[in-house]
């Protein structure tokens, strides 16, 4: 059974084929455990089913849960209880969603136009102007990672989760039993982490903004805003066939530098860390196995 999660607010979110679940740590130092069914999105119909359409609702489903997660972690680990509706997700995930494109994808823009300002417009050839602008973005995203880590503590307990996250996955994924112990001998790396998807994006959105050509800044930054959601479903697709196909050297070698990002986002964590991403990991497990339920292959978990 293929299992997914992300990192939240001192804790793990964990996903199964029909249920998700988080585990936290409270002020008093007790886990706290809470689950319930999930379908996905891409199970109430075939063409949900499809490749690259199955990967851009996926990402927008994984974006949702986890914002709701990652406030209810949050609550959770002040001691607080508040429920969430679901305006309030919109709202919260709309406004991450804008600053998202004003930092990755208009600030890349005006950037390259700026420099072949600078430059005597020098860059208006497709490609060259796309590879200027990828590498700002690449820039821009390696840049962020590092400046929120190094301005906050809790950044840096946040990417230790992610890294618990990620080494409870891989004990599973081993067959072995669900023991901080045996996480001890893994790295904090896995082939399905966000972080290498979003490397993939980054890299596959300089080959298709490419095609877009150089015109006006206004109709490059809407072009730019409907091709991402292909772009995300060609990435998951890539990442879920390369998970399948680590055994070959080309694929090892493709899916090294995603790899080597996540030494930005994870950390080494704890025992207590990874005590909690197993818990999450171990509840939706047993309840998977409690409801006997045939789990969907075509619904594809992403390690965030």
């Amino acid at each position: 059974m293929r299992v997914g999660g992300q990192a939240i607010m001192e804790g793990v979110l964990m996903r199964s084929p029909n249920f998700w679940g988080m585990a936290v740590r409270t002020p008093a130092g007790d886990v706290d455990i809470r689950a319930e069914r999930f379908r996905s999105v891409t199970r109430r119909n075939r063409l949900f089913r499809l490749p690259i359409i199955r990967g851009a609702l996926s990402l927008g489903e994984t974006l949702w849960l986890g914002m709701k997660a990652l406030t209810l972690s949050t609550n959770i680990a002040l001691g607080e209880e508040e429920d969430l509706s679901k305006k309030e997700i919109a709202i919260t995930l709309f406004i991450g969603l804008v600053i998202g494109f004003l930092l990755f994808l208009a600030a890349p823009v005006f950037a390259t136009k700026g420099l072949g300002a600078l430059l005597g417009n020098s860059i208006e050839n497709p490609i060259l102007f796309n590879l200027v602008e990828g590498a700002i973005r690449i820039g821009i995203f390696m840049l962020y990672i590092v400046g929120i880590t190094a301005v906050s503590k809790d950044i840096k307990r946040f990417f230790a989760y992610h890294g618990a996250e990620h080494k409870a996955i891989k004990v599973y994924e081993r067959g072995e039993e669900l023991v901080p112990e045996n996480s001890h001998k893994l790295d904090t790396s896995h082939v399905r982490c966000g972080t290498s998807f979003v490397l993939y994006v980054l890299v596959l959105s300089i080959l298709a903004f490419s095609l877009l050509g150089v015109t006006g800044w206004l109709y490059m930054l809407a072009s730019r805003v409907v091709v991402i959601p292909l772009v995300a479903g060609i990435g998951f697709e890539f990442i879920m066939w390369s998970a399948k196909h680590q055994d070959s050297a080309v694929v090892r070698a493709l899916t090294w530098p995603g790899l080597q990002l996540q030494k930005l986002t994870t950390r080494e964590p704890t025992d207590d860390m990874v005590e909690v991403a197993m818990a999450s990991l171990k509840k939706v497990l047993s309840m998977e196995e409690e409801a006997r339920i045939t789990p969907n292959e075509a619904t594809s978990k992403l390690v965030i």
